[in-house]
């Protein structure tokens, strides 16, 4: 079987150095590009009828926490994954 990309997918709450070094090392094996994925999506506890400013800037505070972890998710990648040689 002849694989040319492999996607690994990231948690957004955990580590993924583990995870990306063994994407990594079956990319490698397979002579494939290495390709991640990580998505979230930000949440209150609050009833959905509730449209406040209060809420909306609690969603707006999330939306940047999960775009400040996906950048570093990125930078990890990179630093593991490389250029994928």
């Amino acid at each position: 079987m002849i694989y040319t990309t492999i996607l690994v997918q990231l948690d957004i709450d955990a580590p993924a150095t583990p995870r990306l070094i063994f994407a990594r090392q079956v990319a490698r094996k397979f002579e494939a590009d290495l390709i991640a994925l990580a998505a979230a999506e930000p949440s209150t506890l609050v009833s959905p009828s509730e449209s406040s400013p209060a809420v909306a800037e609690v969603l707006r505070h999330r939306t940047l926490e999960i775009e400040d972890r996906i950048s570093k998710l990125k930078e990890e990648f990179l630093a593991v994954a490389g250029d994928n040689e």
